[in-house]
């Protein structure tokens, strides 16, 4: 549907990881285009990567996604949905409340009048069954929506872009590469068999090897330990990006919006130099890995996401 100039579909922060975050924001994007709304993504203090009344956090890593910006729609005249939100409070982030709005079914979403909905979840397999033809991402899933989304609205800055260029350049180039992305620290909360089915990492990584011997690893991880382990391992085969890491299981945050930016920063370019690789090995209950898989058209047999059900 085309976007009528005076409907808005306002995008914010979860609050949690950045690719959680990104779910919302595909999803999220379908949802406009269907209901006919012009979409806005802002990432104010609720996102923990450094946004604030002032910041926008996702336009420090991506270009905006459209013509307007969350201060377009503080207008006294512009209707709200839902009704805890009006235009004086649309910056505002609190998030108790903000979650108790966090759906509205698909038929009201489509239906409502007002000029600005601010839409609180819209992850993308709650969306995806709403897709009609000739829209063209119905019926091509998970990996074929984030690729339309990611094609048509998002865009790189082109500092991080020209950072993430320069590291391929320097250490990746003209090499087969598989990549690995290991999860610790916090995600042991999450999954309690976190630890065994990251040794199942080892036996498929040699098997690829002997397959491929020239193999470069590209190392994912927010682990101290998990890099420590693989650089033994693997040796001079190993390239990782030089980022903040943690040890144990406490979660890399930090106040400093400064660091928190560069935060997000780190994990985006990960994310987009993985997608530079050969092949890919990850865990299907991260974010980071799913959107690996889903933002590459990755050759057939050059995948593999461990899981409980591996175990």
């Amino acid at each position: 549907m085309r976007p009528d100039e005076n409907r808005f579909l306002l995008l914010k922060a979860r609050g949690a990881g950045f690719w959680f975050d990104m779910e919302h924001v595909v999803g999220g994007l379908l949802i406009a285009e269907m209901a006919g709304r012009i979409p806005i993504v802002y990432w104010g203090k609720n996102s923990i990567y450094g946004g604030s009344d002032e910041v926008n956090a996702f336009e420090q890593f991506f270009l905006p996604v459209s013509a307007y910006s969350v201060r377009n729609l503080m207008r006294p005249d512009y209707r709200v949905c839902p009704a805890m939100w009006n235009p004086d409070n649309l910056i505002t982030e609190e998030t108790s409340r903000f979650i108790t709005a966090w759906w509205y079914p698909m038929e009201e979403m489509l239906a409502r009048t007002e000029e600005v909905m601010v839409l609180g979840w819209a992850p993308v397999h709650l969306v995806q069954s709403w897709l009609q033809q000739p829209h063209p991402a119905c019926g091509t899933g998970p990996e074929g929506i984030y690729r339309y989304i990611f094609s048509k609205y998002i865009t790189l800055q082109p500092s991080l872009a020209g950072e993430m260029d320069a590291f391929y350049d320097a250490y990746m180039q003209k090499r087969h590469i598989l990549a690995v992305h290991v999860r610790a620290s916090d995600k042991v909360t999450e999954i309690a068999d976190l630890h065994r089915i990251n040794q199942l990492y080892y036996p498929a990584i040699e098997r690829y090897l002997a397959q491929n011997p020239d193999t470069f690893i590209f190392l994912l991880t927010e682990s101290e330990t998990i890099l420590a382990e693989y650089r033994n391992v693997f040796k001079e085969r190993l390239i990782y990006t030089h980022c903040r890491r943690t040890r144990g299981e406490i979660p890399i945050y930090d106040p400093d919006r400064t660091k928190a930016i560069r935060m997000g920063a780190e994990v985006l370019k990960d994310t987009y130099l993985a997608l530079r690789c050969n092949a890919f090995f990850g865990n299907s209950h991260s974010n980071v890995s799913n959107a690996v898989v889903r933002l590459k058209k990755w050759p057939a047999g050059s995948v593999k996401l461990f899981s409980v059900n591996d175990l």
